[in-house]
């Protein structure tokens, strides 16, 4: 049975979606950087298009122009990007979850489909690695970061080596460079005063000659200096920064999880309640399965549209994932959605599959 049919036979509708995307969606959502990754074209009236570089986007703005409440998806096709050392169209199949009011019995549901799909397609020894922005950031409030450094650590969560990175800034003791700015300049940055900081940047722009448009306009630049000056007064004692890595270094078995975050709360003082239980919820929904299963607490995915669980699932000593998924309750509001609906869902990598599984 093909992967697609595997999915209709859960109760899954099939979209018919273009090849031929409005590119706006993916670039609002996903963030310029996907510019550089994806196979741009423009229409005469200056409309841009892409190749379709996935599904989800494109099924969640079939389900707001259908304007249906709740509804189960599969796909199956070619997407486009452009990868380094590896082929430029490669075949995606997937499942969408949009509407279901009960997170937790969706996001069980959709990994247990997941490993269902995978199982029919002959794949075996499976393996599931979860991780949670969620969890981290309830870590992140009951550890009493600074709103600031919050902002910059959750955008950042799933990137190790840019967390490690924001945590020695945290850390460090290095001075502000307000010192090289003008005395006006600098008592508005210490007021926080964005109106009077975008003037007086506004005058120093025009005696120098410089255009107060086509590049940084003078409120961007008081923005980000305010956010600088946010970001340089708030530094990281060392118990805290201890507890962050204490949380990130965590990786276990999904049924040692409860107990791991109740050794860890009990260490730092602090309380996590929504991390145990969440992580219990999906122990018991996930106990039956046969797949080996781990959570990570610094696993996540760097879209701004993910709001909680993410997961992988890996065949035998494969070291690259065959499916990936999670929760992005935010991506249809982001499309234009005026309520927010709930949202989980998975893409696997069919070409890595074995055998004619398509």
């Amino acid at each position: 049975m093909t992967i697609l049919k595997t999915l209709e036979a859960t109760g899954c509708m099939v979209p018919n979606i273009d090849l031929l995307q409005p590119a706006d969606p993916f670039l609002d959502t996903t963030g310029e950087d996907l510019r550089r990754r994806i196979f741009m074209t423009q229409e005469n009236s200056g409309k841009q298009f892409c190749l379709r570089p996935e599904f989800t986007i494109p099924v969640c703005l079939r389900h707001l122009e259908k304007g249906w409440i709740k509804a189960r998806y599969a796909y199956s096709g070619k997407v486009f990007r452009q990868r380094e050392g590896d082929s430029q169209e490669f075949t995606q199949a997937g499942f969408e979850n949009l509407g279901s009011d009960n997170a937790n019995d969706a996001d069980i549901d959709c990994i247990k489909t997941a490993l269902h799909v995978l199982e029919q397609a002959g794949q075996k020894d499976l393996s599931l690695v979860l991780g949670d922005q969620a969890i981290f950031v309830s870590a992140l409030e009951a550890l009493r970061i600074p709103q600031a450094w919050r902002k910059k650590l959750i955008r950042a969560f799933g990137d190790d080596a840019m967390i490690n990175q924001y945590l020695d800034q945290m850390s460090s003791s290095e001075t502000s460079a307000a010192n090289s700015f003008s005395d006006e300049i600098k008592s508005a940055l210490e007021a926080r005063n964005l109106e009077t900081l975008t003037l007086a940047i506004e005058g120093e722009m025009l005696e120098q000659g410089l255009p107060l448009t086509g590049g940084r306009t003078p409120d961007a630049i008081a923005e980000r200096l305010i956010e600088k000056a946010e970001l340089a007064s708030e530094k990281l004692d060392a118990n805290k920064r201890a507890a962050l890595e204490d949380f990130l270094a965590i990786d276990v078995d999904l049924k040692d999880a409860c107990d791991t975050i109740e050794a860890f709360e009990n260490k730092h003082g602090i309380m996590l309640p929504l991390a145990r239980d969440e992580l219990y919820a999906r122990h018991e929904g996930l106990k039956d399965s046969t797949a080996t299963m781990r959570y990570r607490a610094s696993f996540g995915r760097r879209l701004d549209y993910y709001t909680g669980f993410v997961f992988e699932v890996y065949a035998q000593d494969k070291t690259y994932p065959l499916v990936g998924g999670g929760r992005y309750d935010r991506l249809l509001t982001l499309l234009g959605s005026p309520q927010e609906i709930p949202a989980v869902g998975f893409a696997i990598w069919v070409d890595r599959l074995e055998g004619d599984v398509k």
